[in-house]
């Protein structure tokens, strides 16, 4: 089922609505921006027919530096024998020097020496490099964030690196720019702690203009850390082995703030019935940059589409969850509290598919070693897309990024092999609560981190069009779930394919068998998706479970789409 782009937003209104929250600055609570925007998105929806809003407030310490708009505010700075070094970025949550500023002897550690002895650092302000990338072969965990990996779907046939091969900084940015992102935290924090540094200064392989502004997630409340440029901080580095006094600035702050999230309705035929079911759009929206934490605005897409149609004609409810945990100390799991289907559990039963939407719109950008700074490339993002192990699902993504004309669309679905029989990771692209509904999951994640976690980067790294053909996207997988019975996107179907797989990767079954068996459910499948509710329930309950007798996981799975079935063959 397509769309009616009649009814589509158009570049022009996605560009009027990042460029109004481009102007509001970082949306985070605590941020004078964090409430106007809130305030807009809900006004936005409930304009489009939404209705029966529900608020959840909570006071929560939030943090602020303030060095946006100006990034020269004196918030952060570093000087050493009287000579003003810039400082790219600071880490989140990190405690503040006060406004005199903190000075001592630096002391240049080298990480591959490992976990420095408890207090080794005492009193002074260490300095440490982001470590080298590894060299290959690479593990799992290093393939999942950092190389172009397998896939079910891709529309770009050139990706920026050959499989499983490094990505070069200077032809798209954000896979290494993850990669130093991620060493602040797990890597250089932890040594920095356990030394007890008075200060800390992370050397990055990052140039200036993409460090500048781009903020991590701590999980802990470290030492005042700043972090410089490959540039900046090659002067750093010679001056803390000479044990050089240095004195770096970060006025930062903790204090209590309003945190909040909603969520509002846009009913279909049977709202406010026991028949009504719920098709979730999840985003959230506390992020300091323009387009990590934009989800939202992909929702307004969404629900000015569905605007168009008279509530007889929807026949499902869309539930719009409008969530702001994703940055703010502790995250999701550590404000599980305020996790909207907790506060409001009675929605849960009726979620049958959870959409989540999050990096949108995102253009490419590159780091321009010549000039220490970063660029855009002209091209798009990456939009990395995922789905749960189900044909249905499967196909309508695949459908729908097509129809749209998403330029690098990247689709995996969980469970399946990609086209090359290799590994393929995995998308981050729905809020952690949502995988604790029980029901399927599907969605998209922008590639990040690149300038898209960059407070500066603002408009220039936005693209209208590709804006527009996300939306297009999603839009059109709610509109084909809105009118597909959730028997056939239920989560069992996912489950059984998943217990199949994993059967034969124990050596329970054979290669041989596990085609056999995924063919025949595949079948089954289709006599479902066609309303064929007892002929495949027949099936199911005969072949599929005599070619899974003895394999305890897969008999399992077999009963659970059973009783899905069974559901719809009650007269």
């Amino acid at each position: 089922m397509k769309v009616n782009e009649r009814y589509l937003m158009t570049q022009e209104e996605g560009t009027a609505w990042h460029e109004l929250k481009a102007s509001l600055g970082p949306i985070y609570p605590g941020y004078e921006s964090f409430d106007p925007f809130m305030r807009w998105v809900k006004d936005q929806l409930e304009g489009y027919g939404c209705k029966d809003t529900r608020e959840h407030h909570w006071t929560h310490e939030s943090y602020r530096v303030d060095d946006w708009p100006d990034h020269g505010s004196g918030a952060l700075g570093l000087s050493i024998e009287g000579k003003e070094i810039p400082v790219g970025t600071f880490l989140m949550l990190s405690r503040s020097t006060g406004e005199e500023g903190l000075a001592a002897p630096m002391i240049y550690y080298d990480i591959a020496e490992g976990t420095p002895e408890a207090g080794a650092f005492a009193g002074k302000i260490v300095v440490m490099d982001e470590p080298e990338m590894p060299d290959p072969p690479y593990d799992e965990r290093f393939l999942e964030s950092y190389v172009v990996t397998d896939t079910n779907y891709r529309s770009d046939p050139e990706p920026p690196a050959e499989l499983f091969e490094r990505v070069d900084p200077e032809v798209s940015n954000s896979w290494n720019t993850r990669w130093s992102f991620a060493s602040w935290s797990n890597v250089i924090m932890p040594m920095a702690m356990e030394g007890q540094a008075a200060g800390l200064l992370v050397i990055s392989r990052l140039t200036y203009g993409a460090l500048r502004g781009l903020y991590d997630r701590q999980r802990t409340r470290p030492m005042p850390s700043l972090v410089l440029d490959r540039v900046n901080g090659i002067c750093v580095r010679e001056a803390a082995k000479a044990g050089k006094t240095a004195r770096m600035t970060l006025i930062s702050r903790f204090f209590p703030a309003d945190a909040w999230n909603f969520v509002t309705f846009l009913p279909g035929c049977d709202y406010g019935t026991e028949r009504d079911e719920y098709i979730t759009i999840n985003v959230h929206t506390d992020a300091m940059s323009l387009t990590q934490d934009n989800g939202a605005l992909g929702a307004l897409g969404i629900a000015r589409y569905f605007s168009h149609i008279p509530q007889e004609e929807r026949k499902k409810t869309l539930l719009f969850c409008i969530d702001s945990r994703h940055f703010i100390e502790g995250f999701e799991g550590g404000n599980i509290d305020h996790d909207p289907y907790r506060v409001w559990p009675e929605l849960v039963p009726k979620v049958t598919v959870t959409v989540g939407l999050e990096h949108m719109g995102e253009m490419e950008g590159a780091e321009d070693y010549a000039r220490n700074t970063m660029v855009p490339t002209g091209r798009p993002e990456f939009s990395f897309m995922k789905a749960d192990d189900n044909d249905f699902c499967a196909r309508i993504l695949t459908e729908a990024a097509i129809d749209s004309g998403l330029e690098r669309a990247d689709i995996k679905i969980d469970g399946r092999p990609g086209i090359h029989g290799k590994y393929k990771g995995w998308v981050r692209a729905i809020q952690a609560s949502c995988h604790n509904l029980g029901v399927c999951v599907i969605g998209e994640a922008g590639n990040w981190c690149g300038a898209h976690t960059q407070t500066f980067s603002g408009m220039r790294y936005f693209g209208p069009k590709k804006f527009r053909d996300e939306v297009h996207t999603w839009t059109q997988v709610v509109l084909n779930m809105m009118n597909t019975d959730s028997a056939v996107y239920d989560i069992c179907w996912s489950k059984l394919n998943t217990a199949v797989r994993t059967a034969a990767a124990a050596g329970e079954i054979s290669e041989a068998a596990k085609e056999g068996l995924l063919k025949l459910i595949a079948e089954i499948f289709r006599e479902a998706e066609d309303g064929e509710y007892e002929k495949a329930l027949f099936r199911l309950e005969k072949e599929a479970a005599e070619a899974a007798r003895g394999i305890e996981d897969v008999a399992r799975a077999i009963e659970d789409v059973a009783a899905c079935l069974r559901t719809r063959t009650v007269s």
